[in-house]
């Protein structure tokens, strides 16, 4: 009896992280370059120790990790200088608050007060060798297909513009990555550390005055939620129905 309950439970527990991650696709799918991750599962056991029952019991235990999905999403013409949309497997560098390197995919970039490129969430872009990409004052921004954030100045507009940063663009066709607590990606392994990694084989590529949308489908999203709803109450109900037998068999026992 004891058996069924730890194998539903940990299957229930299971669809309910799963679940957890559809709802996440859904209220992200008007996001900029949001990406929707799929789940690499670990299945392992693990001994139930107790001072009372059986010694022999073991519970199955599923362990996840958001495996980001890079697939393209609709790319939406803004004509805007300073708004990328990041091709094939490209990934853009950023800064977080604690000074971590990680990636994202979103590029609606925008010009902060003190002159620092960031993304429409606020984080810093980090330009390479990790630190904040910071703009001449009054001078027109544009970023080249290479990553090259240029500047002009408004007096001299047919003069050669002055590269003043890299973008962190690095080709993840080789690297799995991970979404972090945050939202953010990093390389598999990092354990929430992020950090920079091996750039792969495919030469990075942006498209300038371009969007990427969110590649999740909202109707395939909805169809998933009701499938795993379903499943995690077919979960629950046999919990509830091993309780009631259980109480069914200590009955008929004090009746003896």
């Amino acid at each position: 009896m004891d058996r069924l309950l730890f194998q539903s439970l940990a299957a229930a527990k299971s669809q309910g992280t799963i679940r957890a991650q559809l709802t996440n696709d859904l209220a992200n799918t008007s996001t900029p370059g949001f990406k929707k991750s799929f789940d690499h599962v670990l299945l392992r056991s693990v001994k139930v120790t107790a001072d009372y029952g059986y010694q022999s019991r073991y519970q199955p235990v599923v362990e996840h990790s958001n495996v980001i999905d890079l697939k393209a999403g609709p790319q939406m013409q803004t004509g805007r200088l300073l708004d990328i949309s990041m091709q094939n497997n490209t990934v853009l560098g950023v800064l977080t608050e604690n000074e971590q390197t990680a990636f994202t995919r979103r590029g609606d970039l925008q010009i902060r007060g003190d002159g620092t490129l960031v993304t429409g969430s606020g984080l810093e872009v980090a330009g390479e060798g990790g630190v904040p990409i910071v703009t001449i004052p009054q001078t027109i921004i544009s970023i080249s297909k290479d990553g090259t954030v240029n500047a002009t100045f408004p007096d001299e507009p047919e003069g050669e513009p002055v590269p003043i940063g890299q973008l962190m663009l690095r080709d993840a066709s080789e690297q799995v990555l991970v979404r972090r607590k945050d939202g953010l990606y990093e390389a598999q392994g990092s354990n929430g550390n992020g950090g920079d990694f091996e750039n792969g084989p495919t030469p990075v590529e942006i498209q300038v005055g371009v969007l990427e949308a969110s590649n999740v489908s909202p109707i395939e999203a909805m169809v998933r939620l009701i499938d795993f709803s379903r499943s995690f109450e077919a979960q629950v109900n046999i919990i509830k129905e091993t309780k009631d037998n259980d109480q069914s068999g200590a009955t008929m026992m004090r009746i003896s």
